[in-house]
């Protein structure tokens, strides 16, 4: 018999059929199916059988389905070449499961402590070695600190374009003043930018660091990995999360001595560059996540909470004049969907 507990958000029994097919399949018996969580697209479920314990993920729609299959291979060649804090892809479904699923090695421990400094110390030291793996040196700064700004605008512009029930006038002059904002202070300190740092990254650090019982840090949940701003994942991983002053200069420092590229960058002052529009790419993500939640009934309420909050942030980097228009454009969105779908607030 296998022990079903349940989660309030989803529950495990609607995985035990596809969950103990494919592990019987793969010659293993589960014992106990265990709701971890979920992120906007995927969930993920702790498998226990008779001697080994597993992480189970799958894609909610089909949409997302391309992403964990991807995830799966980049978790291998992460192996590959020798990074050691990534747990192991498998076996890979796409039989039993609508959306698919990967099994992973399950990462047994807690969620890395961030106000502890030897775990600050792991933690840079971990992203280190990822991006060891695959780095190139871009020798116009400016340029590559511009190509966040033109990432920001066609983002918005990807708002705006395939999500038009979604806008409203107050919230078009927001993007368009944030745009204008932004582009100015880039501007006003391009002697900052002297070089950039691409590679790969693993797109999503906050929140996805554990460590085990013997002290050891790893990092789960790959499904963002690309190649990117290198400079631009550190600093708005750190200056982003609730790190102290003390504990940020610690693990810039400490990731300076294992990735030395970095090493004549100034990381903290840089860093604001990145951070002050995170707010803005929040908003706009969430809008896209927001959309999709509605179509697929995924709690859109939660989403919609999200893209409020992330309004709220722009007060702390933008205008006044901009953050008001994006605060009252975001709450004529809301009453507008909490009116047409009949949502819960």
């Amino acid at each position: 018999m296998i022990t079903i507990k349940r989660f309030k958000e989803i529950d495990p029994i609607t995985i035990e059929e596809p969950a103990t097919n494919l592990f019987k399949k793969l010659g293993m018996e589960i014992g106990e199916i265990f709701f971890l969580g979920r992120g906007e697209a995927s969930a993920v479920f702790k498998i226990t059988t008779n001697d080994t314990i597993y992480a189970l993920k799958t894609a909610l729609y089909p949409e997302r389905t391309q992403k964990i299959l991807n995830e799966a291979k980049i978790r291998n060649d992460f192996i590959d070449k020798g990074v050691q804090c990534v747990p192991a892809p498998r076996y890979v479904d796409q039989e039993f499961f609508k959306n698919s699923a990967v099994v992973f090695d399950f990462a047994e421990g807690v969620h890395s402590d961030y106000q502890d400094e030897a775990t600050i110390k792991k933690m840079a030291s971990t992203i280190a070695d990822i991006h060891n793996v695959d780095y190139e040196i871009i020798p116009d700064g400016l340029e590559q600190m511009k190509k966040n700004h033109q990432a920001l605008k066609k983002t918005m512009n990807h708002i705006e374009t395939d999500y038009p029930h979604l806008m409203n006038p107050s919230i078009s002059k927001a993007f368009s003043l944030a745009l204008d904002e932004y582009e100015t202070i880039i501007d006003e300190n391009k002697d900052l930018f002297s070089f950039g740092i691409s590679g790969i990254l693993h797109g999503d650090l906050g929140g996805h660091f554990i460590t085990d019982s013997q002290g050891k840090v790893w990092l789960i949940d790959w499904e963002n990995s690309e190649y990117g701003d290198i400079v631009e994942e550190i600093c708005t991983f750190i200056l982003y999360s609730d790190i102290g002053e003390d504990l940020q200069k610690t693990f810039f420092k400490e990731y300076k001595t294992h990735f030395p590229p970095a090493s004549e960058l100034n990381l903290e002052r840089i860093g604001y560059f990145y951070v002050c529009v995170m707010p803005a790419f929040n908003l706009c993500w969430g809008m896209d996540q927001l959309d999709t939640n509605l179509v697929h009934k995924l709690e859109p309420e939660r989403k919609l909470l999200d893209v409020k909050k992330s309004a709220k942030n722009w007060s702390k980097f933008f205008s006044k004049e901009t953050a008001l228009l994006i605060l009252e454009g975001i709450s004529e969105l809301t009453l507008k969907l909490v009116n047409e779908y009949n949502l819960c607030l």
